[in-house]
């Protein structure tokens, strides 16, 4: 068997082979097991969204995802008047990407290949410990039982975390009491538009095409929300709820599966003791209301697996790696909140909430509204509040948000976008004054960390959006931003989020074992 992996990620589900591709593509050696022998073949979670699609099109990946996909800038909201219109949406991928999970599985899975990960199937983790040096996880597989070392374990496997568990970690929340039916079936005279939805007394009906004459089904029919979990579904329950919300079942037919389900709010009480940590649906589960579950899996591994990198490397400082839970935890948390609100809006069967959904239906279809949900729908609200210390003085607006991709033309006229510089995986040092001094800075000290560009934004309606010079991390936020004389605030900014300056000559430190790692688990 090759030699111990550094990490090791159970779970092959999204959130763990984004992982496993950003740790490979950093030189850190790691395994994925999965429990189960092959693929899942169901489409399960069936969209990415704009933020989503701005990181992988940071790593050079958006493009074979979207070629597997179904762009669609309409998001219908019931009521066969108003739609949701992504078009507006300030971002290269102005749309919803419907994907089945199955496909993006597949896209990861070849880029966690290709970035030299492995990934071993019909392996079940029975037991975990973890000591100063490292962990120990004991797998019943193929070959029979066996220990595995590693210096870190990542829980990426689902609700039922067998990690989670192992390591101790509470999964605070409830259990909402009714059930939801989903499907993937075959439809006789489709929609149009296809992607439609409606919401009457009865309750919704929601349906997207997969652009290979199937179509996601969800049904939320007051009538059979009651019905035991363990019920199976029928084509005849399908096709009168349809009837019964829509007026017509669309000649539904040859369903390739139907699933009865409910859904649990939850959250981890801690992403990481000592050399565990998790992410994805271990971390935190919520009903699939705006199709956020699948994105926050993602950008938690876009999150963790820079900063498990550096301190892999020995260049990170001390704090790194407890920014993550520190970042990535009330995240999840304001979702969670978010989403309650909504299923038990969507749910409710009173007067008052049908009066309130028209309302908002309504409601939508008023500008500032409509832009304010799409952007938090599509992750680009989201900011990362800047830490204490960073540069000692208050930070620029920009710090902690997304970076927003621009057209960029260097002073000798080359011409590039400013997410391509990101495919190394590495911080980002855009500095568009004529000196260039940031850009002297990052070279001079994090040239292993950091590549410095030099060039100016030309892709902006605004060109005063950027300042001049701009840090911004491997995962696309802004760690610094300020004018090009501002070298003592780079700096600052520079060892809080990279550590110290690379010597010459120094050679490289070892990673520290991690704070308060108990004995045992």
């Amino acid at each position: 068997m090759a030699s111990s992996p550094s990490v090791l990620i159970v779970g092959a589900g999204p959130t763990g082979l984004a992982l496993a591709a950003e740790l490979s593509a950093a030189g850190i050696a790691c395994r994925v097991l999965d429990k189960r022998s092959t693929p899942s073949p169901h489409s399960r979670a069936f969209g990415l969204l704009p933020r989503t699609l701005e990181l992988l099109d940071m790593r050079g990946r958006a493009e074979s995802f979207v070629a597997q996909g179904l762009p669609w800038a309409h998001a219908a909201l019931g009521d066969g008047k108003r739609w949701l219109d992504y078009r507006d949406v300030d971002s290269p991928f102005p749309y919803m990407l419907v994907i089945p999970q199955s496909r993006t599985e597949e896209q990861l899975t070849s880029w966690a290949l290709d970035s030299g990960a492995v990934i071993e199937r019909g392996a079940t983790v029975t037991g975990l410990r973890q000591h100063d040096g490292g962990v120990e996880v004991e797998v019943e597989g193929p070959g029979g039982p066996r220990t595995e070392h590693a210096d870190f374990v990542v829980g990426c496997d689902g609700v039922h975390s067998t990690v989670r568990e192992l390591a101790g970690i509470s999964f605070s929340g409830s259990s909402y009491d009714s059930s939801l039916i989903v499907a993937d079936v075959r439809l006789a005279t489709p929609p149009d538009p296809q992607v439609y939805a409606r919401t009457g007394k009865r309750g919704m009906v929601v349906l997207f095409p997969f652009g290979d004459g199937t179509f996601r089904l969800i049904a939320l029919d007051h009538a059979r929300m009651g019905a035991p979990v363990d019920e199976p579904v029928t084509v005849d329950e399908l096709r009168e709820s349809c009837r019964a919300v829509l007026g017509t079942d669309f000649g539904l037919h040859d369903p390739l599966w139907m699933s009865r389900f409910r859904s649990d709010q939850r959250l981890s009480d801690r992403y990481r003791l000592g050399r565990v940590l998790l992410a994805g649906d271990a971390a935190h589960t919520h009903i699939p209301s705006g199709g956020q579950g699948l994105q926050t899996g993602i950008q938690d591994a876009m999150n963790l697996g820079w900063k498990l990198a550096a301190h892999l490397s020995g260049r990170a400082p001390a704090h790194l790696l407890d920014t993550y839970q520190r970042e990535r935890r009330p995240i999840a948390a304001a979702t969670l909140r978010r989403t309650d609100l909504v299923y038990k809006f969507e749910v409710s069967d009173s007067a008052g909430a049908r009066l309130l959904r028209g309302l908002s239906t309504r409601l939508m279809g008023l500008a500032p509204v409509q832009n304010s949900v799409l952007e938090e729908l599509s992750g680009l609200k989201l900011r990362y509040r800047p830490l204490a210390g960073t540069t000692g003085r208050v930070p620029h607006r920009l710090v902690g948000r997304r970076v927003h991709d621009t057209a960029l033309r260097s002073r000798d006229g080359v011409d590039s976008r400013l997410y391509t510089h990101f495919r190394t995986g590495g911080f980002v040092l855009l500095d568009q004054s004529h000196g260039g001094f940031c850009a002297e800075v990052a070279e001079a000290g994090w040239a292993d960390r950091v590549t410095a560009v030099r060039s100016v934004s030309v892709g902006r309606k605004n060109p005063k959006d950027l300042p001049e010079a701009l840090l911004v991390r491997p995962d696309g936020y802004v760690a610094w931003a300020g004018h090009a004389g501002d070298t003592p605030g780079l700096r600052a900014a520079l060892h809080h989020w990279c550590g110290e300056p690379e010597a010459p000559g120094a050679a490289r430190r070892r990673p520290a074992a991690p704070a308060a790692a108990p004995a045992a688990v």
